[in-house]
């Protein structure tokens, strides 16, 4: 859209301690083109009062790498959480431990405990870019009404085997789709077993002992029951066999457009998205109503489901403005931020009428998200964004279930190189899963190997 409207900007009365502009090197969030990153750019200045200079360079992680390695300086760069990782060790990054935890905005609004997940030896390099959310199972229940599954009562390993054996029956005796295979799971990066590994209390990833030793809970003896299980499941055609070659765009299209499985695990969003897309389609609700489940309940009664890596924003010790990129750090953990960081630009992306976003065909198209679709404030009300994809609310609405643990992947305070832990994993374990080994083989094959490469001790 073209931005020749833009009025020229006023003059910036910086509040103390702001310094000159803020140069921001930004990948996910902000505008969705250059011209709007204009937009952007200038709804951020007239909140802060700063003079924000706002880069969104498409190839962002290489354009990242190019420029930090050149020497080039900016004052605010947004990153992954494995990235923060690599910058710490490489001394790339301004230790923010004391802003933080004097920061009285930071305090009103994070979620008590994120910080904890970023921390690496008790030190803060970054803050939120968003709340990040959690896989979970999907089910379409037009499928599991039909075949006369009651999703209420799936709560154990052995009750996810029956409702899909039922499935399958149904399918394939009833509707006449031979062959039918119910589940996919998605092996490259063992993503995401984590909602069947909650039966036995063992989160993904790798984790320090008492000891102090590194050791990864998917690759012990007690991690053998699920692996178990999930080959029970593939011997038994239960589970899609392009689940170890295909992408999770084949799984999505497998469960909302074809109707192919009837269960995956997802992102909360795209509970919503899945049945946003059938609404689309005419297939919702008839067809496609994909719901969101807890999983399954683990020994002390908690469901164990697993969190994105934090999407964040940090200063590098090169900055010429710490004070200010720190400040509209501050800016991005508020309600007001939030708003921006998901609904978009007011007068472009939405209009405010009645208390709640009222969006454009512009806004439509941008679906509540420049960055963050769930803010990280705790003052955010999700409400003021209208009505969500169907499904979506519900979803969310289980991650803030007292039975519900959300914790990330067992990053080992920095040190996992994920590639190589997931690579290993998914080698060993799809072996298992196709009974070409034992589990316990499996994963005394899995466990030596990642010890040889120093992943776990």
């Amino acid at each position: 859209m073209p931005v020749s409207f833009l009025p020229g900007l006023p003059r910036i009365n910086l509040p103390p301690g702001g310094g000159g502009g803020v140069k921001i090197l930004t990948g996910v969030s902000g505008g969705k083109d250059d011209e709007e990153n204009l937009l952007f750019q200038q709804a951020m200045r007239k909140a802060t009062g700063l003079n924000i200079i706002l880069e969104k360079p498409p190839s962002y992680d290489q354009v990242l790498m190019q420029k930090l390695g050149a020497g080039e300086s900016y004052d605010l760069i947004y990153l992954g959480q494995n990235q923060m990782y690599n910058f710490v060790r490489q001394g790339i990054l301004l230790d923010l431990t004391d802003r933080i935890n004097n920061s009285a905005v930071l305090k009103a609004n994070y979620p008590a405990g994120e910080l904890e997940k970023i921390a690496v030896n008790g030190k803060y390099y970054a803050g939120f870019n968003k709340l990040e959310v959690f896989t979970l199972p999907n089910v379409n229940k037009a499928i599991t009404d039909r075949a006369g599954v009651d999703l209420s009562r799936l709560n154990t390993l052995d009750d996810y085997y029956n409702m899909l054996k039922t499935v399958k029956n149904h399918m394939e005796n009833v509707e006449g789709k031979k062959p039918y295979y119910p589940f996919y799971i998605y092996m490259p990066d063992i993503w995401d077993l984590q909602p069947w590994f909650s039966s036995v209390g063992l989160r993904r990833g790798v984790f320090f002992d008492a000891n102090g030793k590194k050791y990864s809970p998917y690759a012990t003896a007690q991690a053998a029951p699920v692996w178990e299980w999930l080959a029970k499941l593939y011997r038994e055609g239960l589970i899609d066999p392009t689940s170890f070659t295909g992408k999770t765009a084949d799984m999505r299209s497998r469960l909302w457009q074809s109707q192919e499985i009837v269960l995956d695990v997802d992102w909360v969003a795209w509970t919503g998205l899945y049945n946003n897309n059938a609404k689309i389609a005419g297939t919702y609700p008839n067809q496609v109503q994909v719901v969101g489940l807890p999983g399954v309940k683990g020994p002390s009664g908690i469901y164990f489901l697993e969190q994105g890596g934090a999407s964040l924003w940090a200063i590098p010790v090169n900055a010429k403005n710490p004070d200010g990129a720190f400040k509209v750090i501050e800016y991005f953990a508020t309600k007001e931020g939030g708003l921006l960081l998901s609904a978009g630009i007011e007068g472009h992306d939405y209009n405010m009428q009645n208390g709640k976003v009222v969006l454009t065909e512009i806004g439509i198209a941008h679906s509540r998200d420049h960055g963050a679709p769930f803010p990280i404030s705790t003052q955010f009300d999700l409400a003021v964004l209208g009505a969500l994809n169907p499904g979506t609310a519900e979803s969310y609405a289980i991650g803030r279930r007292s039975d519900v643990a959300i914790e990330t992947l067992g990053f080992a305070n920095g040190e996992l190189d994920t590639r190589q832990y997931y690579d290993i994993m998914a080698k060993w374990m799809t072996d298992c899963i196709m009974g070409r080994l034992d589990a316990n083989t499996a994963i005394r094959g899995a466990a030596d190997e990642l010890r040889s490469k120093r992943i776990i001790d």
